[in-house]
């Protein structure tokens, strides 16, 4: 078998038959890949959901497991554990593959044998198809938005794949270990890219590998930006916990880009767009305030 594809997911059972659905549909030979679903303690019907699937679906290898330790690395973890593929691609539960997805990932290993590592587009789909007045280019990590154009390429600088278009050679996993399970909440897979990189692994950007990435209305929302943003400050703390070095880098990061902020918002404000400017400053100050939040508030604030 070439691909495993991996899902992880909780309590978005209302997402998930779209996910499925759209790995199950590939224009390629179902025996080429199997589809995996890591269920991460849901309460809701994300079990019933798996099975109707199933049943719909008798050519498909498809697997269900149910990871009990809480955190997305748990899960990531279990679902490369119970992998048959060569090839391991993570895709997210509110996310919908084109039916070329397992194609051209075969296809950008093969004319890349160099590459251990694979990202390609994730394109927001918002509510209505309308983007945010206030989001910018300079905060679409928030969503995950990947697209750097339509060539293939290396990532370059601080670039690298996020988790929702994401894939590895299996023998990466085995040679550099899995996800880090201190990483319950964001950040997992920073984590295992700066380690390929560490080890001078080589990541491809393939824009053939596509994915859309459902963005529902309660994620727009200033709370949900704000409790976001805290997570991603507060998981770059524990993931440099063991390197002062490390953590005063960051915080300097952070520092500089809080006062790139300032300016770019100017900038805004100058053009009428009072959104953008006010979404930028507060997405950098949450991020640089959750980077002193203690790892316990983030356990129990999220």
């Amino acid at each position: 078998m070439k691909l495993s594809v991996i899902i992880c997911t909780y309590n978005r059972a209302i997402f998930l038959p779209d996910a499925l659905e759209s790995i199950a549909s590939q224009d390629i030979e179902q025996s080429q890949f199997e589809l995996i679903l890591i269920d991460n303690n849901s309460t809701d019907n994300t079990r019933e959901v798996c099975q109707v699937f199933e049943t719909n679906h008798p050519g498909l290898i498809f697997k269900y497991f149910k990871e009990t330790k809480q955190g997305l690395s748990f899960a990531r973890n279990r679902g490369i554990a119970e992998s048959k593929g060569d090839l391991i691609a993570f895709i997210d539960d509110d996310a919908v593959a084109e039916t070329s997805y397992v194609r051209n990932i075969i296809k950008a290993f093969a004319l890349h044998p160099e590459c251990d590592a694979v990202g390609g587009k994730v394109l927001p789909v918002y509510p209505g198809n309308a983007e945010p007045p206030w989001m910018s280019k300079y905060i679409e990590g928030v969503v995950s938005k990947v697209d750097y154009g339509n060539e293939a390429s290396e990532f370059f600088r601080k670039k690298y794949p996020v988790g929702c278009n994401m894939i590895f050679r299996k023998e990466i996993f085995a040679e550099l270990g899995g996800f880090n399970e201190d990483l319950k909440f964001r950040s997992d897979d920073k984590f295992i890219f700066l380690k390929l990189r560490e080890h001078r692994k080589r990541i491809l950007y393939s824009p053939d590998i596509v994915v859309h990435h459902v963005i529902d209305a309660s994620r727009l929302t200033f709370e949900f930006i704000r409790k976001l943003c805290h997570q991603i400050g507060g998981t770059e703390r524990i993931r440099l916990k063991d390197s002062i070095p490390g953590l005063f880098s960051k915080l300097c990061e952070y520092v500089w880009k809080m006062l790139a902020a300032f300016v770019l918002a100017l900038i805004f404000i100058m053009k009428g767009q009072k959104g953008k400017a006010s979404y930028i400053l507060l997405v950098r100050w949450f991020i640089l305030t959750g980077f002193f939040r203690s790892v316990r508030y983030i356990r129990q604030k999220y």
